[in-house]
């Protein structure tokens, strides 16, 4: 907590977890339905709407890619206003909001003025993506760690490929979909082997996830293709070849046909 003051209102960081509703945890889902003020981000699924309480103020503030219908400032300006009125805010972010979801920014701005928040954790696509493809990030005698990369930024930025040569776990890229050539290019100049195989997995946590497997080596020539224009996620490394042998893809929805009243 940032302050022990209690005339002021109070903010939640709730994180919305990969898009479905049915992956909103029961605490971020009590926030929700508690709140007078909501700030949520894009990449939400359309039910969220029903769960947000009728007398309090909506407002959408989502960044994709170009377009932003807030800046961070703006953001960072509206929780603390908002606050300050002695109001209680939820912050909805998808997916783990401590993921690449610039929370630390919102909080330093709360923190500067003393007013209390909290963060609740919640389902991050990184491990949706894995869960529905039906493999493991971690294999005992093969993976035993884990490095997840923002691929808007990785390019540009050669810190972040530090420590990476010759890694021999598994490596997640969030937001790196359409820059596969030049990704599989990079990991093979750090040392990532060329047969180390490659998957690019989209719409995770929906009924209809899609997924396409590949190589770095063949990757670096020809990219892999996106299936659909939903948010994808590139997962590399040893963990991942199950997935090249696995003959027939899997069918989500009629999973969940079964557990259906």
């Amino acid at each position: 907590m940032s302050s022990n003051k209690t005339e002021q209102g109070f903010v939640s960081f709730v994180s919305g977890g990969p898009g479905p509703i049915d992956l909103l945890t029961l605490r971020g889902r009590n926030r929700i339905e508690s709140a007078e003020v909501i700030l949520y981000d894009a990449l939400l699924d359309s039910g969220f709407l029903d769960l947000f309480p009728l007398n309090a103020q909506i407002l959408y503030v989502g960044k994709r890619a170009n377009e932003h219908a807030r800046t961070q400032p703006e953001i960072n300006s509206m929780l603390v206003e908002f606050a300050l009125e002695g109001k209680r805010v939820v912050r909805l972010k998808g997916g783990d909001a401590s993921i690449f979801g610039r929370l630390s920014e919102e909080i330093q701005s709360l923190e500067e003025v003393g007013i209390l928040y909290e963060v609740v954790p919640g389902v991050s696509s990184v491990t949706t993506g894995a869960a529905d493809l039906g493999l493991s990030l971690t294999v005992r005698g093969v993976s035993r760690q884990i490095i997840i990369l923002d691929g808007h930024t990785i390019l540009e930025d050669e810190r972040s490929w530090m420590g990476m040569e010759n890694f021999l776990g598994t490596i997640v890229i969030l937001m790196g979909s359409r820059k596969t050539k030049e990704l599989a290019e990079r990991l093979i100049e750090k040392g990532i082997k060329s047969t180390t195989p490659i998957v690019l997995a989209e719409n995770v946590g929906s009924l209809n996830p899609t997924y396409a497997t590949s190589t770095l080596a063949d990757t670096m020539l020809n990219g892999i293709q996106k299936l659909s224009s939903g948010p994808g996620i590139l997962y590399i490394g040893e963990a991942i070849r199950p997935l090249l042998n696995r003959k027939e893809k899997i069918q989500k929805s009629t999973i969940t046909s079964l557990f259906k009243e």
